[in-house]
């Protein structure tokens, strides 16, 4: 899944796309109820945990990294802090 666009906050959701599914759906689901009220100023894309990328970020499990270097593991840290990236990017 991608969106892209310039003027939209970068958020990178890395999970383990070569292991089954039931690993990490859960994970998606309550990060996409935290991304969707902000959709339109969002630019997503769904990354592979077991990738050099993620290697070089020095992930060790689910994430979501913004703007490349901003990581949630949680959806509740998340949640709590978009607002606030997303004023910082005057898209709110």
């Amino acid at each position: 899944m991608t969106q892209q666009d310039d003027n939209k906050l970068k958020v990178d959701i890395y999970v383990p796309l070569d292991a089954c599914a039931c690993i990490w759906d859960d994970f998606m689901n309550r990060m996409f109820e935290v991304l969707n009220p902000y959709i339109k100023n969002i630019d997503y894309n769904t990354k592979n945990l077991n990738s050099e990328e993620a290697r070089k970020l020095k992930l060790h499990g689910n994430c979501v990294v913004v703007n490349g270097k901003i990581k949630f593991t949680s959806s509740y840290l998340l949640k709590d802090k978009l607002p606030n990236l997303l004023k910082e990017k005057d898209l709110m």
